[in-house]
């Protein structure tokens, strides 16, 4: 048994002992079914706002890239990182805000602390929901702090800096009051290209769901388009060598699109487990996120046989408890990492949970599913693996229903890493761990493929209770 062995059962140990206190101490109340919120009238309005969030460097702080190993000291600047906010209405003060970051994610904690600091504000009395996507860039500010120094075991320390963290927080407010004070009134039209071989990754992924999709909102008096645009790709194309602050190729894109057709651009990752934006071949990765950039903004150029919406916008957004059997990110938790509450749970092995959410809604016609985490194609699409090319050797039957089958729409939109980072989901029968060292250290399996992102998931259960969760809203969301 080698230290790393060693290691895991400690961390298995500790962390039991933590969700037997937590099964005495705590208590996981029942989670309110939440009804749906209608917003309707004759035209919509939306506004637009952004704000740069690069660090401030004249602080003696040291600030961590976020997203690929621990301890990655930022270097220098590559692109400015933005924060931008959307207002939506449909012409009269009752609307929502939907923001994106150039960061790698939040926790619910934080975003819930920056609804109840948007919401405080009198001129957002109107917002009946504030919704929080990150673009996932993997050359952003560690916001989650997964990515401090690491110990002999791979542990980080918390690479979260309290005063980019504040920052982050009043821009966030900053732009929301900005969107909501620019809102004009508009047109919005719905389209979606396919981008065959617009993607890449290096697992056995049969469906790959490789499509663009963009919301385009027409202002009346001619001023700037707004888009909404969603693609399931990383944004991690620099490397793990990277020390440099960038949004990655979604920076890029936002200004090829403002320079070429003079829109501004809010941007979501989609289902991204396992995925990768389109590979260039290039050695210089700087090159490599810029062809990136360029090709998915033609193609958004591409868009034909749009779609108007009416304006009517109808969401959920509905809190669930999602088991932890994570044992080093609730080390982490334990030891403040990152922001987390525990609550008891009869489902983890671990003992705990987690409280998270997800929000169903429609613009018109378009359906959409804001997700916590990242999630595989094929916990949303569908896609799964048979029995004889599965990693564990089971069929999809083991398997929750893909999410887009539960809404009943493949066309729906989905917006991963948004109002929460819970980890990946990925789906249970390709769901394999180290044998002796779980969510310490990935492992191969009967391919001879690797499993990182089992690592970083919540568990095997993440589908299931993200799907069980789904079905409720979307029967409470046609009721």
């Amino acid at each position: 048994m080698d230290i790393m062995d060693l290691a895991s059962k400690g961390i298995v140990k500790i962390t039991k002992n933590f969700g037997k206190k937590i099964q005495r101490t705590s208590t996981a109340y029942p989670l309110p079914d939440a009804k749906p919120v209608v917003i309707t009238g004759k035209k919509f309005r939306a506004g637009f706002a952004k704000e740069e969030i690069r660090p401030d460097l004249s602080l003696d702080r040291t600030y961590y890239i976020a997203g690929h190993g621990s301890g990655h000291v930022m270097e220098g600047t590559l692109s400015p990182v933005y924060i931008h906010a959307m207002w939506l209405d449909t012409g009269n003060d009752e609307g929502i805000i939907w923001i994106s970051a150039d960061i790698v994610g939040l926790t619910n904690i934080e975003v819930n602390k920056i609804r109840e600091m948007i919401l405080s504000r009198p001129e957002m009395k109107g917002c009946k929901a504030v919704n929080f996507s990150c673009t996932h860039s993997h050359s952003g500010v560690d916001t989650l702090g997964y990515w401090g120094k690491a110990n002999l075991v791979s542990i980080p320390s918390d690479g979260k800096v309290p005063e980019y963290m504040e920052m982050l927080y009043k821009k966030a407010v900053k732009v929301s009051v900005e969107a909501y004070n620019n809102r004009k009134e508009g047109s919005i039209f719905n389209g979606r290209i396919a981008i065959e071989d617009g993607l890449s990754t290096g697992r056995r992924l049969p469906d790959r769901h490789e499509f663009l999709t963009r919301l385009r909102f027409v202002p009346a008096d001619g001023s700037h388009e707004i888009w909404l645009m969603n693609i399931g790709a990383h944004p991690n194309s620099l490397g793990g060598g990277n020390r440099l602050l960038s949004g990655e190729y979604p920076y890029f894109m936002r200004e090829r699109i403002k320079e070429e057709k003079g829109a501004e651009v809010i941007f979501g990752i989609g289902a991204i487990g396992g995925m990768d934006a389109k590979d260039f071949g290039n050695e210089d990765r700087i090159e490599e996120i810029k062809c990136q950039a360029k090709y998915y903004a033609e193609k958004s150029f591409e868009i034909a046989d749009e779609k108007e919406l009416q304006p009517e916008i109808k969401f959920i957004c509905q809190q669930f408890y999602l088991p932890v059997d994570n044992n080093v990110l609730l080390l982490l938790a334990m030891r403040g990492t990152m922001s987390f509450k525990a609550f008891p749970s009869n489902c983890s092995e671990l003992g705990v949970a987690m409280k998270t959410e997800i929000t169903y809604m429609t613009i018109g016609s378009q359906k959409f599913l804001l997700l916590p985490g990242e999630n595989f194609v094929s916990t949303v699409y569908g896609g799964f693996m048979d029995a004889e090319n599965s990693t564990t050797g089971k069929g999809p039957e083991v398997n929750a229903l893909p999410l887009a089958d539960i809404a009943g729409d493949h066309e729906m939109i989905a917006f991963g890493v948004t109002n929460d980072m819970a980890g990946y989901c990925v789906p249970m029968n390709d769901f394999v761990l180290h044998p002796t060292q779980p969510y310490l250290n990935s492992t191969r399996d009967r391919f001879d493929e690797n499993h990182y992102h089992e690592t970083n998931s919540m568990g095997p259960l993440t589908h299931k209770f993200i799907a069980d969760t789904f079905e409720k809203v979307v029967k409470n969301f046609n009721a």
